[in-house]
């Protein structure tokens, strides 16, 4: 077997001495071009194809062995290795940045060279392996970096000195990898005007003192590496030594367009611009946003927001509203209104009105609640009634803010009731500034005219088509709230949702029957709820809300953290005592007191039957004489069962005038 270099097949002086030619034949051919010899001059390799003179063609082939036909390929290829390429494309500095394009094609071409060799050295050591002999690597570092030099013009990359520089960065990429080739200098401070300590004490200076100009910073900078400020961390109380921030001694000077250069650039903008600019406009111009849908079914989400109307009272003072809005079909619940800035009582307001418009709608309680922090942090009983409740972290997460503009400059808009701003961007948002006597004048109106015309503007935007006709086509906003409502949603029980909601009087229940909430009579609509009562404790408090004529209908009974029950309006149920004047309303109300009663007595009379009769002995200590007194005085308690109205319990009843019975019996 013969050994191949770059793919031919070649014998050392070594085998050609073997095979019976001489040194003087040897060295006649290479002088009159009858061979060719590859490698150093010390290890001469002879390409078999390339020997001219038969005779000695023919004893070598006698004694090694005929040649193979066909010449492999070449051992060093130079060819440009496309995953060496994506490495160094896809690699990153420090600072997250790219290599640039230039030093991006010398990396792959420096390590597709080196990678040729090194696939060239196994085969070498392989070929040689198998005639029993080793490769001989000072002689092959120096062949290696003579390929490595000539390539160099086809394949642009950086120049290795010598022959030990070459066998330290072959010796490197066989450890490493495509990792090797990079430079070591690259992402260092080294091409830096500014250490990143100094940097970073430029942005910190760029954020404090009443947000200073880049040439205020500037001086600051100067006069703090120079020893004539000091400056200390407020937060770990560290002082800051000039020393840290100088070069060589002396201080580093940095040009205004060098210090701007590092106060500029995008992240150190965004890390200081909430401190010079405030949370808001760092939240709506720097900060990412999210990428939403919207979904397919009403009452998944409800979005609540404080609005400004657009106008002024009279008094020179704002209206607010607060708002619940639907969002998939854009229905607004009826708003509350407030003069001055929202609060509690306005929230809450809210909140009333959005749950009696679900009941009277039929709707179940919404999925997911969206609010803001500043109203709403401390409101702890939204997990309590809603599945789901999210805080935004900015108003334009907000999904009640998108359908304010769209409320405003849609229905209001069209009404004549909205007012735009003076900075606003678009001129079609811009109010007019009409300046009277050296001020400028804003629309005023009554506070009550302001109201009454935002509700008709609700109405009218309510009952509009919805935006999306081709999703929903011929329906208003109120068609697909009620249509395309979420049909998993469950509705809270009144008794449970009244207690954060509604209003709240302390009373009593007198009589085991009746209670007075805001001076009207109710009474207990199950005789169940003195079960659930206290010990010798009465005392209740009764949550309600009235309906849309301002009536307290019912009444939810609650003591402590105990619900106790229902209790329903007396109003409806009185009748005329006067039998000659009663009608059919009277009758029905008279009917269903006597029942109630009838029920009542029908309970004490099951729990006394419960009860057992006690009997016990005489007293044994006393004599004779005590022992009779005391039955004597037995005797003289009698137990009389009263007896009840014929038909008293059954379901039908006759009319028997219970008045003149009750004057009968005087």
């Amino acid at each position: 077997m013969y050994m191949r270099v770059d793919g031919k097949q070649v014998i050392t002086k070594a085998e050609w001495l073997e095979a019976g030619l001489t040194q003087r034949q040897f060295q006649y051919d290479c002088e009159t071009g009858s061979l060719t010899v590859v490698g150093s001059y010390k290890s001469p390799m002879i390409v078999l194809s390339s020997i001219k003179r038969a005779e000695r063609l023919a004893m070598i082939v006698a004694k090694f062995g005929p040649m193979d036909r066909e010449e492999g390929e070449p051992l060093l290829v130079a060819r440009v290795d496309s995953e060496a390429r994506a490495w160094y494309e896809g690699y990153r500095k420090e600072n997250g940045s790219p290599l640039d394009g230039r030093l991006i094609e010398q990396y792959t071409n420096r390590a597709s060279l080196l990678g040729a060799l090194q696939r060239g050295l196994e085969a070498q050591r392989t070929e040689r392996a198998r005639v029993g002999k080793k490769v001989k690597m000072g002689e092959w570092y120096a062949e290696a970096m003579r390929w490595y030099g000539e390539q160099r013009e086809a394949m642009p990359c950086a120049e290795i000195g010598n022959v030990r520089s070459f066998e330290r960065v072959f010796k490197a990429y066989c450890r490493e990898g495509y990792a090797s080739v990079v430079s070591k200098a690259i992402g260092n401070d080294n091409s830096r005007k500014a250490s990143v300590r100094t940097e970073r004490l430029i942005v910190a200076l760029w954020r404090t003192n009443g947000k200073p100009f880049k040439e205020r910073v500037w001086e600051l900078y100067m006069e703090f590496v120079s020893g004539e400020r000091e400056l200390w961390d407020e937060e770990s109380g560290e002082v800051f030594r000039p020393d840290d921030f100088r070069h060589k001694g002396r201080a580093l000077e940095l040009s205004q367009a060098t210090v701007w250069s590092y106060i500029s650039k995008a992240l150190n903008t965004a890390a200081v611009y909430a401190d010079r600019n405030g949370n808001f406009l760092y939240q709506n111009t720097l900060r990412p946003k999210h990428v939403r849908k919207v979904g397919q079914w009403s009452l998944s989400k409800v979005s609540m927001d404080d609005v400004a109307l657009s106008r002024k009272t009279k008094e020179g003072k704002w209206v607010y509203k607060y708002i619940a809005v639907d969002v998939l079909s854009g229905y607004w619940f009826r708003p509350s209104y407030h003069l001055g800035a929202a609060d509690m009582g306005l929230v809450m307001e809210c909140f009333r009105n959005m749950f009696c418009e679900l009941e009277a709608l039929g709707l179940p309680t919404p999925g997911e609640l969206e609010v803001e922090h500043h109203l709403m942090e401390n409101v702890g009983w939204l997990n309590e009634v809603f599945p789901m409740v999210r805080f935004c972290a900015s108003a334009t997460e907000k999904r009640a803010e998108h359908n304010i503009r769209q409320f405003k400059y849609g229905a209001s808009k069209d009404a004549g009731h909205t007012v735009g701003r003076w900075y606003a961007k678009h001129e079609a948002y811009r109010g007019m500034r009409i300046k009277s006597e050296g001020n400028y004048t804003v629309a005023v109106a009554e506070q009550a005219q302001i109201i009454a015309e935002d509700l008709e503007d609700v109405e009218r935007h309510n009952n509009e088509l919805h935006p999306k006709q081709k999703l929903y086509p011929g329906m208003t906003r109120r068609d697909v709230l009620v249509y395309m409502v979420n049909r998993e949603l469950k509705g809270v029980e009144p008794w449970y949702l009244l207690r954060w909601i509604g209003n709240v009087t302390k009373t009593s229940i007198v009589n085991n029957n009746v209670l007075q909430v805001q001076g009207e009579r109710f009474w207990l609509k199950d005789f169940g709820c003195l079960e659930r009562l206290k010990p010798n404790s009465k005392g209740v408090e009764a949550y309600w809300l009235p309906n849309g004529e301002g009536r307290i209908e019912r009444a939810f009974l609650w003591q402590g953290d105990r619900y106790i029950g229902e209790a329903e309006n007396m109003e409806r149920y009185r009748y005329n005592e006067f039998a000659i004047e009663r009608g059919a309303a009277d009758e029905a109300g008279m009917k269903e007191q006597m029942k109630r009663v009838a029920v009542y007595d029908r309970m004490i009379r099951e729990r006394r039957e419960e009860l057992p009769k006690v009997g016990g002995t005489l007293p044994q200590e006393g004599g004779a004489g005590e022992r009779e007194r005391w039955a004597a005085a037995a005797a003289e308690v009698v137990t009389v069962e009263a007896g009840q109205p014929e038909n008293y319990e059954g379901d039908e009843w006759e009319d028997v005038n219970w008045g003149a019975k009750a004057l009968e019996s005087l």
